[in-house]
């Protein structure tokens, strides 16, 4: 089943969950409510009016001694057993004097809840008929009339009260009542909204799923090698959130593809070049054509130095991949900056007098020590200031400066040189990453783009951070900030 298909089928399931909520909410709120009580109190009204006068004004004569009360309570519960209703006698104040059922103990106070006047008689003892509900002590609600005579203004005593449960449905009359009532509606509302929910969840469904799907498509040709798909972004936020994630990993993907493909031709250019004077001259001497010790003596040389190259080559590669991987333990401890600086710059004069380049190095008069490991902190400088004498022109300038900067220190390197295009300056830390694509610099000294990448793995694994800036026509600047602070 596609997601397309899933999600319709959720959103339908969804809806008719809620009809049926819906319903059993209906059911149990018809269950709750009370059956109409007109008939029921026309019933009790007409019971308390059979058992008479008579029984009334008998227990109008009860006093608070309970005079005769053994006699009108049996009379009571004769008039119970007939009528089969369940008959209390209530004082003036409703307390329990009385109750056939035995759920009131007596002088207990009845819990009314509800009471009003249904009639009265205006005969010389005027009869007063009410009708009320009480709640029982086990907390079922019943509905009473009761009858109290008055003599001239007085209450002659208690009252006579018959009652009865106040009626609830049954199961099977609230199924009628729904059947009857709401059924009905309810099929009618369940089946529009059901085509409601179809078409809008069909439109959300293409909404998610689509843009989906295409991502996934997108997916599928960048797994064929088609490094250019990208994903449209469309559809709900977070669907849009993914695709933007998808994009971003695609351009890395591309970008590590080309950053491979970089490395591949520079890395046999550079192989190329000293394995052909390797070849050459090995050749040469072993044909006899450097005869004389002296050519001999400029062969094996020139196989020294291109080895000696190729063993530098194999030795950054597996520098990168260590620091890459984490494996590189740091010897950390408190190591002067300024001192780090001015031994590299001490390594690289005699080059830079070559070059006709004038390398400067500026520090204030004290700088507070670094944690770190003074050996690849020598290493990060040198590339940076290796690959500055690479693209200085002669008569240039190169400039280290170090000053202190938010709770560490900047030290910069700054050329003269041709400065790098906008377009490579957010690859220049990459892998394998020239600017150079000509590489018509020196064969000897030339890299295979590893050295930036090197610097920036050993000052972040110093926790601190590497950036650069650049003006073509006016110069480059690599700016590395340490923490000064022990991580």
């Amino acid at each position: 089943m596609s997601l397309r298909s899933r999600l319709l089928a959720s959103y339908v399931a969804i809806l008719l969950v809620t009809l049926l909520l819906v319903g059993v909410v209906l059911v149990v709120f018809l269950r709750s409510r009370p059956l109409p009580t007109d008939a029921l109190v026309q019933d009790l009204t007409t019971t308390l009016l059979d058992i008479g006068v008579r029984s009334v004004g008998q227990v109008s004569i009860l006093t608070p001694e309970g005079s005769r009360e053994a006699e009108i309570i049996s009379l009571l519960s004769e008039e119970a057993v007939l009528s089969d209703k369940r008959l209390m006698i209530l004082s003036s104040d409703d307390r329990v004097l009385y109750d056939s059922t035995g759920a009131y103990a007596a002088n207990s106070e009845a819990r009314i809840v509800e009471r009003e006047i249904l009639l009265t008689s205006t005969s010389g003892i005027r009869s007063v008929i009410s009708q009320g509900r009480f709640l029982d002590p086990n907390g079922s609600e019943w509905l009473f009339v009761s009858q109290t005579l008055i003599l001239r203004g007085r209450d002659l005593g208690p009252a006579v009260a018959v009652a009865a449960p106040v009626p609830r449905p049954t199961l099977q009359q609230v199924f009628e009542t729904f059947g009857n009532t709401f059924f009905t509606p309810l099929v009618r509302a369940a089946a529009v909204a059901l085509l409601a929910a179809l078409l809008l969840s069909a439109l959300i469904a293409r909404s998610v799923a689509g843009p989906l799907q295409q991502i996934s498509r997108a997916a599928g040709r960048i797994a064929g090698g088609d490094y250019t798909q990208r994903a449209p972004v469309s559809g709900p936020p977070e669907v849009r959130a993914l695709a933007n994630s998808f994009n971003d990993m695609a351009a890395q993907v591309a970008a590590t593809q080309q950053a491979q493909r970089d490395f591949l031709a520079n890395v046999s250019h550079d192989l190329r070049t000293p394995l052909t004077s390797i070849q050459g001259f090995s050749q040469a001497i072993a044909e006899g054509v450097a005869s004389d010790p002296e050519a001999a003596q400029r062969a094996a040389q020139i196989i020294h130095d291109e080895t000696g190259r190729l063993h530098r080559m194999v030795e950054s590669l597996l520098d990168l991949a260590r620091l890459e991987a984490g494996s590189v333990a740091l010897e950390r401890r408190p190591v002067q900056i300024d001192a780090i600086l001015r031994r590299v710059v001490e390594g690289l004069a005699v080059r830079a007098q070559e070059q006709t380049v004038t390398l400067r190095l500026e520090l204030p008069d004290a700088l507070p020590p670094v944690h770190g490991d003074g050996d690849r902190l020598a290493q990060v400088f040198t590339n940076l200031v290796d690959n500055a004498l690479n693209h200085t022109p002669p008569g240039g300038t190169i400039t280290l400066q170090a000053q202190t900067a938010a709770e560490g220190l900047a030290i910069a390197v700054q050329d003269s040189g041709p400065g790098i295009p906008p377009d490579d300056l957010p690859r220049v830390f990459e892998r394998f990453y020239q600017v150079d694509k000509s590489r018509q610099r020196d064969p000897g000294r030339g890299g295979i783009g590893l050295g930036l990448a090197i610097a920036r793995e050993i000052v972040e694994a110093h926790g601190g951070r590497l950036s650069v800036a650049s003006t073509p026509g006016e110069g480059t600047t690599f700016t590395a900030w340490l923490p000064t602070t022990q991580h």
